[in-house]
């Protein structure tokens, strides 16, 4: 498969401010690859860089087989790098047609007529933009001006689509609906697309490879379910969903752990190497049940107390409390009265267990 995206320990700062650690990753063609994160972890700053609207500071990218830039040295301008850009506020000319703003990167790049005209048929057919051409962006909804803007980015044909939060501004019906249409188009497409998002459901929709960006360097780039079922730090874990967090103690072996008064845990060996000594375990709330009845099975089984019982209508979250008095949250289908005690239980595949060096640069 071609490579359309290669960075090499690409770096960035501001003055003492280390915005970009260095990293590398390929994007192949046709390959979307969604950089999630929380705010300020460099995101939008790794999408300037790979675009040329910031100057890298060291390191070097390689676009469709072009080195686009090279440390202080080679630099190649947005303008004659082939990608495009969708930006989170759409960026429409205000005083343009949505069929002049479809044409405006076209006819910058001096496409001929007929075939702007092809392509514009296309990419109305395509975005749903029947009927809206004479249209100014004032006049179309928040979803309308979004598909505008793709329809834009899309016209000229670019190796490489850019994507900074395109859907943050709509409303969460709208967001809900967007991202499934989105990651439709862009299968159909089939363009290698670098999408930023903060939302993991947003993500799991869109991605081929998710790449978890954190405080300026890559903390896990995999598949989507390689990231839930895997993930390499407490830190995705929780962003993946996961958020009980509980301290354990671990005994010689690595896939066993104590918690509370001894009551033995087994689960998956997350950090590699030998474990001892203290540690962490992450349980997801959808992986936890609750004993409702003596089981056969006594691998993960401990004793909590319901401290809170909150419905959310097709079901119950608990907060509970251990016997060491750590507390985590669970889902049940009926209501249990605080004070009561419950035995719960989760699967030893489910358990992600992480060493204290794993724990030290996720505090």
């Amino acid at each position: 498969m071609r490579m359309i995206l290669k960075l090499k320990g690409v770096s960035k700062a501001y003055g003492a401010q280390q915005v970009l650690k260095p990293i590398s990753f390929e994007v192949e063609e046709g390959e979307h690859i969604c950089i999630l994160g929380p705010s300020g972890c460099g995101k939008s700053t790794l999408l300037q860089l790979v675009a040329g609207l910031t100057r890298i500071d060291d390191g070097e990218i390689e676009i469709n087989g072009v080195t686009v830039e090279k440390g202080k040295g080679r630099y190649i301008p947005p303008e004659h790098r082939p990608i495009n850009m969708v930006f989170q506020d759409y960026a429409l000319w205000p005083h343009m047609s949505v069929r002049q703003n479809i044409e405006y990167g076209m006819k910058r790049r001096k496409v001929n007529k007929n075939e702007m005209q092809s392509r514009l048929e296309h990419l109305q057919s395509l975005l749903k933009l029947d009927g809206l051409l004479e249209r100014l962006p004032a006049q179309l909804s928040g979803g309308q001006q979004q598909r505008v803007g793709i329809a834009r980015a899309l016209a000229t044909g670019p190796r490489l689509l850019l994507m900074d939060e395109p859907l943050s501004n709509l409303d969460v019906k709208l967001r809900t609906d967007m991202r499934g249409e989105l990651a439709s188009l862009l299968r159909e497409l089939s363009i290698a697309t670098l999408y930023v998002t903060h939302d993991r459901m947003e993500a799991f929709t869109i991605a081929d490879r998710i790449l978890v960006l954190r405080e300026g360097g890559i903390d896990q780039i995999g598949t989507p379910d390689e990231l839930f079922e895997r993930p390499a730090t407490p830190w995705v874990a929780q962003l993946m969903g996961y958020h009980n967090r509980l301290r354990v103690q671990f005994s010689s072996q690595g896939n066993l752990a104590t918690l509370a008064a001894d009551t033995p845990i087994q689960g998956v060996q997350i950090t590699p190497g030998a474990y001892s000594g203290e540690g962490v375990m992450m349980l997801h709330p959808e992986n936890i049940s609750v004993c409702q009845e003596p089981s056969a099975i006594n691998d993960n089984l401990f004793e909590t107390e319901v401290l809170q019982a909150i419905y959310e209508g097709t079901r119950w979250r608990f907060i509970v409390k251990t016997d060491d008095g750590q507390s985590l949250h669970l889902f049940h289908h009926r209501r249990v009265e605080p004070g009561a005690r419950l035995t719960i239980q989760v699967p030893a595949q489910n358990v992600m267990l992480y060493a204290a060096r794993a724990v030290a640069g996720d505090e």
